[in-house]
């Protein structure tokens, strides 16, 4: 094996992510890096900090590692910067120093490689926080867990100052190469800085196709442009008197590359799942992810710091299960009427999805694809960070619109085909009850049973062979977030009801997810509340509402206090629709908001504001209060009585009776033991019109949002 085979991962050979390595015969290649064997006491006891020391980015000015350069001499690899740009990105993004270190070395390596010789060990360099691989034979950088979002790479070695762009690789060289041939081993004071003002001396002249370099000193060099609109601007600029305009050249980037610039460690999975809609735009779900992964990054650097230094990351990846189905393949495309044909493919490109889910024929194939999605990028993640699992790594699930639905199928094993056999067998056992004086009519329910069973059988085995192929999920959930979810109308149709003594396990088991949240926006037409389905009271108690995460004094949600809902005439609900929505639109958006019609009323006091007092018109309008109130709010003035009377009551007893206690088991639940539905606030200027039409989709850039998701994940930062 080639004695540069173990510069692939960086520049240490190690196989355990922990360790630290001596000084190989590789070391010749980084003598910046290393001590010289002349000038190390003891090479034999030569070591390096370990790979594993992970502290917040770096940046590093130049030349703070080593003595102020005194002669001109090679670029050491701390000085060499690697970039990549996207297709569709104008300007190139530099590689931490973390990155940037590890690709240098692995190209040097390659560089001493002859061209007979065969590449050995040309393992891809896993860079941006693990989520894409350099190919530095190809110079390609490409995602590890989703396709496309290809990336080109460059060596940079001179930069234009202003921007700090790096030059083409192919222009870098040749000026690395003339550079080298004429000032190699120089010293730096031999040059005598170039005058302000007039003509500079140029030491040394290179020109290309479109422009042209010039060197004034070893540290002073210009690129000149030869476009028609540079000539004639020099040309005014000369007969005025002026200083020639042209662009200054850095050799060398800016920060030197250090391997302390390195993210943290990955401790908390998240999964994202999309919903409906994938199949009219494929990959979005790749942007929208990479959208949140931005917004939680800004709302950790700027409010959050300590997560870095704690060397604590969650990291998002995005779960795309829909393009790999075929489902009916183009027979509902074939159906379609030619009228309206671009609104209809819309509708079959995306609300089709819900029907497809509904449907028996279509529903397992779903569910699958999703269940061996995650269990896919599950394997392969912890086969990339195998530290993951080991040191008490966590996931969670953040599943938007119809993802919502499949993922809790998924956890929770639900499975209509059981409940039709289990209906089907009982319809039968009825049937044969009432014919118990028709032989024959016996014999036919007898045979259409013994078919069930058999049936009933079939379908199980296959259900089992399939759970056992790929049984659930290979990891324990820890958050489960619905955004913009109908999962509450998906239960309430498969028979959910509220209960007296109703607990989140009624909904989703602890022990297959600890915790749940419902987060969705108040105009979304597709998201509903989970609450009500638990304790029917609920219906009654307003969503608690999500921070600001620029708002100062956060009140913590466990803390948070129950606000109800404003009572509306109990004629409302069947007679005003109208006056219903516009009340309750009023409350509903005065609380998400922030604020309280009873503290921010007004509060002018003054005696003219004042209306005089009428007995009379006391008594009326007390009765109007009366009125106006909802029917519930009478059923609990009617308990309330009850309860006054019945402790009365009590009391009178309990002087000459022995009290008796209650069972805790007949006593009614009445606070959920965690609060589940969240609403996004409201901005000041939304327009209920806009936001119906764009609330579902607006959740990936929300930085309230992302503030909520962060601050769950990593429950210890609301405290702080």
């Amino acid at each position: 094996m080639s004695e540069f085979g173990s510069l692939g991962d960086g520049i240490f050979s190690s196989n355990s992510r922990h360790s630290s390595s001596s000084r190989s015969s590789s070391d010749r290649l980084y003598p910046s890096l290393f001590e010289s064997d002349e000038d190390s006491p003891d090479s034999d006891c030569f070591s390096t900090v370990s790979e594993s020391r992970s502290t917040p980015p770096l940046t590093r000015q130049k030349n703070l590692l080593y003595p102020v350069n005194e002669e001109v001499d090679h670029l050491r690899p701390e000085e060499v910067r690697w970039l990549y740009k996207s297709k569709t990105d104008k300007k190139w993004h530099a590689f931490i120093g973390y990155d940037s270190l590890r690709i240098e070395c692995r190209f040097r390596a390659l560089q001493t490689i002859d061209e007979d010789e065969d590449i050995i060990d040309n393992d891809v360099i896993s860079v941006r926080g693990g989520l894409y691989e350099v190919d530095v034979v190809l110079k390609t950088c490409k995602p590890v867990y989703w396709s496309g979002d290809e990336s080109e790479i460059t060596r940079g070695l001179w930069f234009y100052e202003q921007d700090w762009q790096p030059l083409e690789e192919d222009y870098s060289q040749q000026l690395e190469a003339e550079h080298m041939s004429k000032f190699l081993g120089r010293r730096l004071d031999e040059f005598v800085p170039s005058p302000l003002k007039g003509k500079k001396p140029v030491l040394l002249l290179l020109k290309f196709e479109w422009f042209y370099v010039e060197w004034n000193g070893p540290n002073d060099v210009y690129l000149y442009s030869e476009s028609m609109s540079s000539k004639f601007a020099r040309a005014v600029g000369n007969k005025l008197g002026l200083q020639r305009a042209g662009s200054r050249l850095q050799r060398g980037y800016r920060y030197e590359a250090v391997m302390d610039d390195k993210p943290p460690d990955i401790t908390h999975l998240v999964f994202v799942v999309h919903g409906i809609g994938q199949k009219m735009d494929t990959g979005s779900i790749v942007k929208s992810c990479i959208e949140l992964r931005e917004k939680c990054v800004i709302i950790k650097n700027k409010t959050f710091p300590q997560l870095d230094y704690d060397n604590k990351r969650a990291e998002f990846l995005p779960v795309e299960w829909r393009s790999s189905l075929t489902l009916d393949g183009d027979t509902v495309d074939s159906i379609t009427p030619n009228k309206m044909l671009g609104f209809r493919s819309i509708l079959n490109s995306s609300a089709m999805d819900i029907l497809y889910y509904t449907s028996p024929l279509y529903r397992s194939e779903i569910t699958q694809s999703l269940q061996t999605q995650i269990n896919q990028l599950f394997d392969k993640f912890c086969g990339k960070n195998p530290y993951f699992m080991p040191s008490g790594g966590k996931i969670s699930v953040v599943a938007h619109s119809l993802g919502a639905v499949i993922t809790y199928d998924i956890l929770t094993g639900w499975n209509p085909i059981t409940l039709y056999d289990q209906l089907v067998s009982k319809v039968i056992d009825e049937e044969k009850e009432q014919a118990q004086g028709s032989d024959e009519l016996l014999n036919e329910l007898n045979e259409a049973k013994k078919r069930v069973i058999e049936l009933e059988t079939l379908l199980t085995g296959v259900h089992d062979k399939q759970n056992s192929a790929n049984s659930a999920l290979k990891f324990h959930v820890d958050n489960l977030f619905c955004v913009g979810s109908p999962l509450a109308v998906f239960l309430a149709l498969r028979g959910v009801r509220p209960t007296p003594k109703g607990t989140i396990d009624h909904i989703l088991p602890q022990s297959v997810c600890k915790r749940l949240f419902n987060l969705y926006h108040p105009y979304d037409p597709v998201a509903y509340r989970i609450e009500p389905l638990i304790l029917k009271h609920y219906t009654t108690v307003m969503p608690l509402p999500i921070h600001k995460y620029d708002a100062t004094n956060k009140v913590p949600y466990q803390t948070m206090k129950t606000k109800a809902y404003a009572a509306f005439e109990s004629t409302s609900r069947s007679g005003s629709m109208e006056k219903l929505t516009e009340k309750g639109d009023k409350a509903d958006t005065s609380s998400m908001n922030g604020t309280d019609p009873e503290v921010t009323g007004s509060a002018d006091t003054s005696p003219s504001r004042q209306p005089r007092f009428s007995f009379i018109g006391h008594l009326f309008k007390k009765k109007e209060i009366k009125d106006q109130m909802s029917a519930e709010l009478k059923n609990l003035e009617k308990m309330e009585k009850e309860g006054e009377e019945i402790e009365l009551t009590f009391d009178k007893q309990s002087r000459s009776v022995s009290m008796t206690v209650l069972p805790v088991e007949q006593a009614e639940q009445t606070d959920l033991e965690y609060r589940i539905d969240y609403q996004i606030r409201l901005g000041n200027f939304t327009n209920s019109y806009i936001s119906l039409l764009t609330s579902h989709t607006s959740y990936w850039g929300n930085k309230d949002l992302a503030y909520f998701i962060l601050t769950h994940l990593f429950p210890g930062l609301e405290d702080s």
